[in-house]
């Protein structure tokens, strides 16, 4: 029986594609339009934007980390405060689109001053932890995930994801979020920050009805 010969692996054939030269020309009114629609959408009419595949693929992360639900966070017209513009939960409608988290605190208004992911358990135990919205609601925040969220170039809110539990409930905590979760939830907000600049510029360019 002959010896085998090991095969050398394929390296990946890189995609390309030229650019049409007289395209060069439009790219920054282009970027800046974009840049301009990117604001906008952080608005109300964020919703909109999201897919049955992008709510779907959110949903399925913040289940596989855990997480009982997730929210998007979008930073206001006026840049003082983050306003949810989207929720899992079963409560969204209480919260979204309501609340106002003031960027002088609270964690998830931390990460988008930092621009640094966050994970922390025992979140309803810590002075960062802004509990108005937890008040509000009649909950602990036990766990939290927060994640930058960057589309268009521009830092444009937070992805964040929690366990909780009745507030003052004797129950145990949940069990937490590990550092794994929270690559997990980074990754996947890199993911729909992409997502949602490419329907932004087919939007922008005329290749996609906003109806």
């Amino acid at each position: 029986m002959k010896p085998t010969t090991p095969t050398t692996p394929m390296t990946p054939t890189r995609f390309t594609v030229v650019p049409e030269e007289k395209f060069s020309e439009l790219r920054s009114n282009v970027q800046t339009r974009l840049r301009a629609a990117a604001s906008m959408a952080c608005n109300e009419s964020f919703r909109s934007l999201l897919d049955p595949g992008i709510i779907g693929l959110l949903a399925t992360t913040f289940r596989n980390v855990g997480a009982h639900e997730g929210t998007v966070w979008l930073i206001n017209a006026q840049q003082n405060a983050l306003v949810p513009r989207f929720n899992t939960g079963d409560r969204a409608r209480e919260f979204v689109g309501r609340f106002h988290q003031p960027l002088t605190s609270g964690l998830v208004s931390l990460v988008f001053h930092t621009e640094q992911p966050l994970s922390e358990n025992g979140v309803y135990q810590s002075a960062r932890h802004d509990k108005t919205l937890d008040l509000q609601l009649g909950l602990d925040t036990c766990a939290m995930i927060a994640v930058p969220m960057i589309f268009c170039g521009e830092l444009r809110g937070v992805l964040s994801c929690v366990q909780i539990k009745t507030a003052g409930a004797a129950e145990p905590d949940p069990p937490g979020f590990t550092e794994e979760n929270q690559r997990e939830v980074l990754q996947i907000a890199g993911a729909i920050g992409r997502l949602i600049e490419g329907k932004l510029l087919r939007l922008c360019i005329g290749l996609e009805d906003a109806g």
